[in-house]
């Protein structure tokens, strides 16, 4: 082969390759339903948990789906009081006249300092974000946080108790948080997936963990709800009816 005819090979291979590695960027993670996860039936039934709420829009959004049951919900955020936005004020404050209990300050990798014994039938943390890229202990650090509030939720559910977990649904967030890994470190099933969609819940907006008004998610992007069990409280991969 000439130098010409090599020079040509590698930069078809070099093409080639790049093709594989954007379609790989491309991927999403293979949904186990084609209907999103049922928040308001789970929130319903019974006491609910909310943690990470940032501007506590979900909550809000979700309260206003629930008629008389809104106080089976507990929404909490993990900045104090005194570093809450206009909006967060107003949100709370609005939670609250709806008979939803709301907490702040409250970690979510440490429950039981907030809730002691206390269990519920749904935990819920949406798009839970460190907001650094720097490795804790040669791990993504969003992984660790899935795995440590994971450990910490375990205590806190009901015999038939779910956590979920919603984020953007792509290749570069399935490998940053590894819901399987996290799942398994602390004795979960693996998860189920869910699409997720914000025109569900009306008037929710999401913001970044440092909350400075700017969307944390593009319009654009595709969403997924991973949905965890405890292995002791079932056999199996499952889905919920």
């Amino acid at each position: 082969m000439s130098k010409g005819e090599h020079a040509v090979r590698r930069i078809a291979d070099n093409i080639a390759w790049q093709r594989f590695w954007l379609s790989a960027i491309a991927l999403k993670r293979a949904l186990d339903c084609k209907t999103p996860f049922d928040f308001k039936a789970v929130a319903k039934s019974g006491p609910t948990l909310l943690v990470g709420e940032g501007n506590f829009s979900f909550s809000v959004a979700l309260s206003s789906l629930l008629g008389s049951a809104t106080s089976n919900i507990t929404a909490t955020t993990f900045q104090p009081t005194n570093e809450y936005s206009d909006t967060t004020s107003q949100n709370a404050r609005v939670l609250r006249s709806r008979g939803v209990r709301t907490m702040a300050g409250v970690d979510a990798t440490n429950l039981s300092q907030w809730f002691g014994r206390r269990r519920f039938d749904l935990i819920v943390f949406q798009f839970p974000n460190v907001g650094s890229r720097n490795p804790r202990y040669g791990r993504n650090p969003n992984h660790i946080l899935v795995r440590r509030f994971l450990k910490s939720a375990a205590a806190h559910l009901s015999g038939e108790g779910q956590v979920a977990i919603t984020v953007v649904n792509s290749s570069h967030y399935d490998g940053a948080f590894d819901m399987d890994g996290a799942a398994e470190r602390n004795n979960y099933a693996l998860p189920v997936a869910y699409p997720f969609r914000f025109s569900d819940y009306v008037g929710y907006t999401h913001v970044k963990t440092k909350d400075d008004g700017v969307g944390a998610v593009d319009e654009s992007d595709e969403f997924v709800t991973y949905v965890f069990r405890l292995k002791e409280r079932i056999g199996h991969k499952w889905i919920t009816p």
